[in-house]
């Protein structure tokens, strides 16, 4: 009720603006009032704060899948002795290498599964228990560890634990076994207990987890404790501090204690009695329900487990509980471990793993604490000793050794922006709004009262040595009295009404003004411009410092940091800091601490400068996020700092702590060569030509994963060192030779380098590149010399009559050649000019009236002679002169035999004799060759057999075999009754000019069969020539063709002489039935151009279908369909609609399958067609139809 009457008294006063309105007593009545309030507040604060431990965010950092943690439900924590973390996982294994986590798998020997325990044995070695059975590192690799060959499953939970002499306790099936390896190797497993004491004691078969050190292994039984030492037993029950309760966790402290937890209680042994101490947990937070629960010891001593709400901790005295409201996810604890150096690692169920430096150099304060808002601006500490938070919700204030922040208690009307809180010396505290109002608030009475109001917007403010205020705004800078609130502005002649962003004051009591106009001074009572040396920043300048040792640091807009040195001069030299860090960060504030180190705030975290040496501190150490705000410092007395971000506060209690110098060092994983491991490998290793080097590394100590580089350099073949962020190398072709290998781990944030580690190997040479095989070598290079000087005059003799020999055989040739050229220069001027002689003569007696005979066929006949005369001594011609060159294209092939038969038989009909054409019914639809090159070989092939037969037959035949994925072989065969060929003349024929000796009385120059020769051995075959049963003769080929798909070509229609134009579809419907869409697509385009209503289909049942709701004048469709083909169509379309034309358009002729012997289609086509073929065929279908209609 006071706090209600109180603010809304106070809300009155400020409303109506002054205090005269009210009389005296009541006056002096409200602030009385009001001082009880505030004082009641703070110790409101006290009575509700939780104990400590809880009072503000963990600084905690999360590896999940953007670590390389791809599986987020972790089970089971360890470090070896090496210093890596394993993590297990229900997906399985990975390993931290201070980077990020690498999963284990096959390559390192490893099964995959979930990983239920960890230990690492007396040599070193890491075993790991999964639900695949259990298995143990050496050497980099894994490998089952199976007694007696059978698997052996360890139970989940802290169930393996090594003794000294090499063996493994484990609990499997809830028993205690002892694992031991014999002489050769093999593993054994035992139980420890005979089967009386098992028979007795019925908790030895209830074993829950178990521990060893010093001879003694300490394990959960039933619902007691139990000791294993000397091959004697011993339980600890109610009698011996223990109660009965299921014990899931073992720790053996660093003071020698031992530490047991339950699922409900907590006990604890010093080291030399044999009494447990209860450390029990307040109320039910102990009682934890799971299959293991962890126990660890962090770097201070203090022991944490799993509690109700998260974690608990025991700091010696009492436990401490952590929980969501400090930042803990509100998931379960799955395991818990503290490595070498003390810090925390937290595995969660389904939220990755946490790590906790544990130092408690840093709390962080969020809205979860209390905050009135996360956007803090500035921060300071009263008199009273709370502290003061700016935010853009108005303010929050922590009283001192509170755990939770409170919300401002001033009375102001909206907006609550504020940029600044300043505590004057009389302990008011001052707030400076972003709208321009400055606030004075009394902590003795409660009164909050408007000051002034600026007439800019306020960016920020600050308080010099004298206690006097100024407000930096977007207007300039202002002087703000801190009694009477009276504002002027500053040097209005000389500082421009622009944006001023901050303050700073040297140890000479000078000022340094930032604006965006350039920098200012104020010293001996007036302000000055300085200029800035070697050029003005564009933009001006943003932050401002003056640390005591007589340096001015100064930032811009642009990310970089600059500084100079304080003077009374008319300008200072600046130069850019020459840090990589800073000069990639957007600087948000340059403030001093208590020490003297300058703290640079940016958007990457804080970078500090301590001396001469720079360290970056990021959420990594504990900060509560990366970006800072602009001013969001404050130094404390007691040298801790704060730090405001736009998600809350940071409070660095131990700063030196933070800035300490890291230990962290590199770590050579691997390194191989060609497969073989060089660490630990003192003798050399064979050179490979095709080997490489391959190394993996890690960095050790840097469990919280700052960012690291390495620098590395091998000798011989790195002139320098080199920077790399990559954990592998690969040198690939290093020759012979010995190498020493050079690493070092760069901490980016801390800017330090750590001591190299090196590796040295040998390259052992080839026998082939040794000394003695250099020596042999050349010994043998001069033999060789001598020898082939020797030779070369024997060869050169030798070559020397040769050429003489083939002088003269090539002179016999070349006359041989002259004579056969002029022989055939005879023929062929004798043959060109008979058939020109006969068109003459054909044309002068047409011309004359005769008519006895067919002159225009006689007049077609000679020209035709005379081109394939031309066509041939051309084609032989480029043949002799160019390699021919095939162009594979895919096509129809039935569709092209067609056209060829067509031909064929003409050429057969001329002399009296009967062409038959024959083709296998697996022919393919579409394969990819040389159609022209092969039309070539067959009318060649053709043509010969007409030409040399008279009234007999000529058979053409065509056969396929199936040949390797994706081919097919084409067998070709043409046979006639004609002359025949003698087999003495078969190979001459192929050469060209050659004829066969009876053939003297046809026509022809010999080029046919050479042609065809040349064509066929490009093709990768040959012509085979055989004489027939008919005395006739037969040639055949086989071509190797791969198959193709209709998906493979055009999507056109050939193109033939003459139009269409007369054909009209209007008023006409088809429906065009293909499974293939680009001929659909192809054949509506055309009909649709030509008038015709289209509609199209994929199968024969969408074809009916269409039918059932359109009337249809004609259908084309194709013969191979999925679903319903083109025959079911036809045969329900005959069904359905007897008198409805059904033209076949097809790549295959019509193959009726069984059972439809009596269907027909009134017209079929082979594809593919030429668009006025198709409309011909068409037209005379619809035509035909009108008529049987009618």
């Amino acid at each position: 009720m006071i706090s209600i009457k109180g603010r809304s008294l106070a809300s009155h006063l400020h409303s109506s603006g002054s205090e005269d309105r009210l009389r005296a007593a009541d006056v002096r009545r409200y602030r009385r009032w009001c001082s009880l309030l505030f004082m009641g507040w703070l110790s409101l604060c006290g009575l509700i704060a939780p104990m400590p431990g809880q009072a503000a965010q963990l600084p905690l950092t999360v590896y999940d899948q953007g670590s390389g943690l791809t599986s987020l439900s972790v089970v089971r924590i360890y470090q070896d002795r090496e210093g890596f973390v394993w993590a297990g996982t229900e997906k399985g294994l990975y390993r931290f290498d201070g980077v990020a986590f690498s999963q284990v798998g096959a390559e390192q020997g490893f099964q995959v599964s979930e990983v239920i325990s960890f230990a690492e044995d007396a040599n070193g070695r890491l075993w790991v228990g999964s639900r695949a059975g259990l298995q143990r590192r050496e050497n980099e690799r894994f490998g089952w560890v199976r007694p007696d060959d059978k698997p052996l499953l360890a139970d989940r939970g802290q169930t393996l634990a090594a003794d000294e002499g090499g063996g493994m306790w484990l609990v499997s099936g809830n028993r205690l076994l002892l694992l031991t390896s014999n002489a050769s190797g093999h593993w054994q497993a035992r139980s420890p207990f005979s089967s009386e004491q098992l028979q007795a004691f019925p908790g030895l078969s209830q074993v829950s987890a178990v521990f060893h050190r010093h001879g003694s292994t300490w394990f959960g039984c039933g619902t007691e404790l139990c000791r294993l030492r000397g091959g004697q037993l011993r339980r600890y029950g109610p009698d011996a501090g223990i109660p009965a309760d299921k014990w899931l966790g073992l720790l053996g402290a660093s003071d020698g204690s031992l530490w047991a937890r339950g699922i409900h209680a907590v006990r604890m042994r010093v080291d030399g009695t044999d009494a447990f101490v209860a450390r029990d947990m307040p109320g039910n937070s102990a009682d934890v329900a799971a299959s293991s629960i962890d126990i660890a010891q962090d770097r201070q001593g203090r022991v944490l487990t799993r509690s109700s709400t998260g974690l608990a901790r025991w700091n010696g005295q009492r436990w401490e509980l952590f929980g969501t409201d400090d930042g803990l996810p509100k998931v379960g604890v799955s395991s818990l471990i503290a490595d070498q150096d003390g810090t925390i690692w937290i595995g969660t169920y389904g939220r990755g793993l946490l790590h906790w430096s544990g130092r408690d150099a840093v709390e962080n304060w969020t809205e979860a604490q209390g905050l009135n808002g996360s956007l803090i601006w500035s921060i300071t500490r009263a008199s009273s000793g709370s502290v003061w938070v700016a935010d853009d919700w108005g303010g929050s204030v922590i009283a001192p050794s509170r755990d939770r922040a409170q919300s401002w208690p001033l009375t102001v009307a909206l907006p609550h922006q504020t940029r600044t809180v300043l505590a004057a010396a009389d302990g008011s505290v001052w707030y400076f709004l972003f709208d321009g109002r400055v606030l004075r608030y009394e902590p003795a009475s409660g009164l909050t009262r408007v000051m002034a109001t600026l007439p800019f917007l306020v960016r920020g403010a600050f308080q010099d040595s004298h206690g006097q205020f100024w407000a930096y705004t977007l207007g300039g800078l202002y002087q703000v009295d801190a009694q009477s609130g009276r504002i002027e502005r500053a040097a209005p002649g000389l500082i421009p009404t622009a944006m001023c962003s901050d303050l700073a004051e040297d140890t000479a009591g000078r000022l340094w003004l930032a604006c965006s106009t350039g920098l200012f001074r104020y010293a001996a009572g007036r302000w000055s411009q300085v200029h800035v040396l070697p050029q003005e920043s564009l933009g001006g300048f943003e932050n401002v410092e003056a640390t005591a040792d007589g340096r001015l640091w100064l930032s811009s807009l642009q990310p970089g940091l600059l500084v100079g040195n304080v003077s009374d001069a008319d300008s200072v030299n600046l130069t850019p800091v020459a840090d990589p860090l800073l000069a990639d960060s957007r600087v948000y504030f340059l403030r001093s601490d208590r020490r003297g180190r300058l703290w640079v705030g940016g958007n990457n975290g804080v970078d500090v400068l301590d001396g001469q040496r720079w360290t970056r501190l990021t959420t990594r150490d504990g900060l509560l996020w990366d970006e800072t705000n602009h001013g969001a410092f404050f130094a404390d007395d007691d040298g801790s700092v704060w730090i405001g971000t736009p998600v809350g506060l940071s409070h660095l209690l131990k700063p030196e702590e933070l800035l300490a110098p890291r230990q962290i060092h590199p770590w050579l994983v691997s390194a191989q060569y060609d497969g073989h491991e060089l660490i630990g490998q003192n003798a050399p290793v064979d050179f490979d030509l095709a080997g490489a080097l391959v190394l993996r590394f890690a960095v050790l100590g840097n469990s919280s994963g700052s960012p690291v580089r390495f620098r590395y350099r091998l000798s011989d073949i790195d002139s320098h060192w080199v920077e790399a962020s990559t954990r592998e190398l690969r040198y690939a072709s290093l020759p012979p030779g010995s190498y020493r290998f050079e690493l070092q781990t760069i901490d980016e944030n801390q800017r330090r380098q750590s001591a190299p580690i090196s590796l040295s190997f040998t390259l052992k040479p080839p026998w082939w590149r040794s000394g003695a095989a250099y020596a042999a070598a050349a010994a043998l290079l001069l033999a060789a010399i001598v020898m082939a000087w020797r030779w070369r005059v024997r060869l050169l003799v030798k070559h020397a009559q040769r050429l003489e020999q083939a002088v003269a055989v090539r002179t016999g040739q070349l006359q041989n050649a002259m004579r056969a050229r002029s022989m055939l220069l005879a023929r062929i001027s004798h043959d060109l000019r008979s058939p020109l002689a006969g068109i003459i003569d054909g044309v002068r007696q047409w011309r004359a009236g005769d008519r006895q005979r067919d002159y225009p066929g006689l007049i077609e006949s000679s020209a035709h002679q005379q081109l394939d005369l031309i066509d041939e001594l051309l084609e032989f011609s480029r043949d002799e002169l160019a390699e021919l060159e095939l162009v594979d294209a895919p096509g129809y092939l039935h569709a092209f035999l067609q056209g060829l038969v067509e031909h064929a038989a003409l050429l057969a009909e001329k002399r009296g004799n009967r062409f038959e054409y024959r083709h296998a019914d697996d022919l393919p639809a579409l394969v990819k060759l040389d159609f022209r090159r092969l039309r070539q070989v067959l009318m060649n092939l053709i043509g010969n057999a007409a030409k040399f037969t008279d009234d007999g037959y000529i058979l053409f035949a065509v056969t396929a075999t199936p040949a390797a994925h994706g081919k097919v072989s084409l067998h070709f065969m043409i046979e006639d009754s004609g002359i025949g060929i003698e087999p003495s003349e078969q190979e001459r024929l192929s050469l060209p000019f050659a004829r066969g000796s009876n053939a003297a009385q046809y026509n022809g120059y010999g080029l046919g069969l050479a042609i065809v020769t040349q064509i066929l051995e490009r093709m990768d075959s040959r012509l085979n020539i055989e004489a027939a049963l008919s005395g006739g003769s037969r040639f055949g080929f086989v071509l190797e063709v791969s198959l193709a798909e209709e998906d493979e070509l055009e999507p056109e229609l050939f193109e033939e002489e003459g139009a269409a134009g007369e054909i009209s579809g209007a008023g006409q419907t088809i429906l065009v039935v293909d499974d293939h869409a680009q001929s659909r697509e192809m054949l509506c385009d055309l009909l649709d151009g030509f008038g015709f209503e289209s509609m199209s289909a994929a199968d024969g049942e969408q074809a009916l279908a269409l039918l059932r709701e359109h009337a249809v004048g004609l259908i084309v469709t194709d013969q191979a369909m999925p679903g319903m083909d083109g025959w079911e169509l036809l045969l329900a379309v005959r069904r359905d609609h007897p008198r409805l034309p059904v033209m076949l358009y097809s790549a295959l002729p019509p193959r009726r399958p069984p059972g439809f012997e009596a269907l027909e289609f009134n017209d079929a086509l082979l594809k593919p067609a030429s668009g006025k073929q198709l409309l011909v065929r068409i037209g005379r279908l619809l035509v035909q139809a009108t008529e049987l209609s009618t």
